[in-house]
């Protein structure tokens, strides 16, 4: 089984300037609630000790994460992963940050590690129908014969998507199987889809594949794994992430385009000045046309509205 360049190494540009490594991992692979318990444990202990931060998300099928610490603390984290019976081969996407971009450490343990409300998809095949950063970078040039589909909800491909590409105009991916199932996409045709990180269309190609399509691929490593080999090329705009730096742009740095909006908590790019405290802010588009949209926080809208 092929597996992509592991990412030991990260983005050279501005790393003295980033000195916090971000790193974002998933793997199908089963666990008992015995080894659960064990290793949930295990993760709060390395926190405590290495100042890592970020969430984990556990569950019976496997685990999903993005955490955020020192480079050292990053190493050792992903030699822990690895030690997991079944997690030998895990890949990590890595980028940086000026300063963590989580507040705080957590575990959630979960019915699945990316929700589609169908636990009982569960990958049993970590490199399905999957087309390397090459190969993807390959057809989107040479091939015109295809149909590219963005899985990630609306907000998320707002601030960048590959070029072409179809939005479902989902607001959470619970919402994939029925634009599926009313898109109207032509069962023979070859679909190529893509998401963050890859672990949406881990489970969304064999949803696509239930429904009766069979020329189905996805782009491993997800955006994250295409712009740290391919760089201001087919992919458009900056990536959304679920952290405080919002998203990151072709180099895997942190925007500086995007905040999140202090009324909705989606990704902005509106300056405004606050008519109640004189405070400049980022607000997205649409609660900027509200009443109280060119406020700074929640707080002010109140007194503003009052």
């Amino acid at each position: 089984m092929e597996q992509v360049e592991e990412s030991a190494s990260v983005p050279a540009k501005g790393e003295e300037h980033f000195p916090i490594r971000v790193t974002t991992f998933y793997n199908f692979a089963p666990l008992t609630e015995e080894q659960l318990d064990r290793w949930e444990a295990r993760f709060h202990e390395f926190s405590a000790a290495t100042g890592l931060r970020g969430l984990i998300i556990s569950s019976v099928e496997g685990l999903n994460s993005t955490v955020a610490g020192t480079d050292t603390a990053i190493t050792e984290l992903q030699a822990l992963i690895r030690s997991i019976p079944g997690f030998e081969n895990t890949v990590f996407k890595d980028s940086r940050a000026l300063t963590n971009p989580f507040k705080r450490f957590k575990v959630k343990r979960r019915p699945e590690i990316v929700t589609l409300k169908r636990p009982d998809i569960a990958p049993k095949k970590t490199h399905h129908n999957h087309l390397s950063p090459a190969e993807w970078e390959r057809v989107l040039r040479e091939e015109d014969d295809f149909i590219l589909i963005d899985t990630r909800n609306g907000y998320e491909v707002e601030v960048g998507k590959f070029k072409g590409a179809l939005d479902p105009e989902t607001h959470s991916f619970s919402e994939f199987q029925e634009f599926v199932e009313e898109s109207g996409i032509p069962k023979e045709k070859k679909v190529l889809m893509y998401c963050t990180g890859g672990i949406r269309c881990e489970k969304a190609i064999f949803q696509m594949q239930e429904s009766g399509y069979e020329k189905v691929y996805q782009l491993e490593g997800g955006i994250l794994n295409y712009l740290k080999h391919y760089p201001n090329s087919m992919f458009e705009g900056e990536c959304f992430v679920f952290d405080h730096r919002v998203a990151v742009d072709q180099d895997l740095l942190p925007s500086q385009t995007y905040r999140l909006c202090p009324h909705c908590g989606d990704p902005g790019s509106t300056p405004v000045t606050c008519p109640q405290c004189g405070k400049e802010a980022i607000v997205c588009s649409p609660c900027k046309e509200l009443r109280h949209g060119t406020t700074c926080s929640k707080n002010c809208a109140h007194h503003h509205l009052r």
